[in-house]
């Protein structure tokens, strides 16, 4: 099971907004991106339907820590809060969000995969990925 995005615009400047198609698992979805030199700047604005996938919000809280981990199988920390009041959008904070993907100099084009896996030992896994094209003929590489 997994998910794949290419970065847009949107994404690297402001945020970056998940398809809903991720949470339901479904094949890739590929959307057209400009060719433009950015890096990410923000944080991750992701779908409602995720919050489904994240560990639950205990307590009234706003906020919920959880781990995930790269494709080399480091472990980073990530923060996912909602708003208080209206429309409850989920959004991976800067302070993790950014740890994991300014190593991998995420820009423009980059293709984003998040897996989810069960884990007997140590529960369920969230796995995030970088590729980026190494040419023009369709073939990628992890960054």
């Amino acid at each position: 099971m997994g998910f794949e995005k290419c970065l847009t615009e949107t994404d690297i400047v402001s945020r970056f907004a998940l398809p809903i198609d991720w949470l339901r698992m479904l094949p890739p979805i590929e959307q057209a991106i400009q060719q433009r030199r950015c890096y990410i700047e923000g944080r991750l604005a992701v779908p409602s339907e995720w919050l489904k996938i994240f560990p639950p919000f205990e307590n009234g809280s706003f906020e919920v820590q959880f781990e995930v981990t790269d494709g080399v199988g480091f472990y980073w920390h990530l923060c996912c809060s909602i708003g208080k009041k209206g429309y409850r959008k989920p959004v991976l904070q800067s302070e993790g969000w950014l740890k994991l993907s300014m190593p991998k100099a995420s820009k423009l084009g980059t293709r984003l995969f998040s897996t989810r896996k069960a884990d007997d030992f140590r529960g369920t896994k969230i796995r995030f990925r970088a590729q980026k094209e190494l040419n023009r003929n369709g073939h990628w590489v992890d960054v």
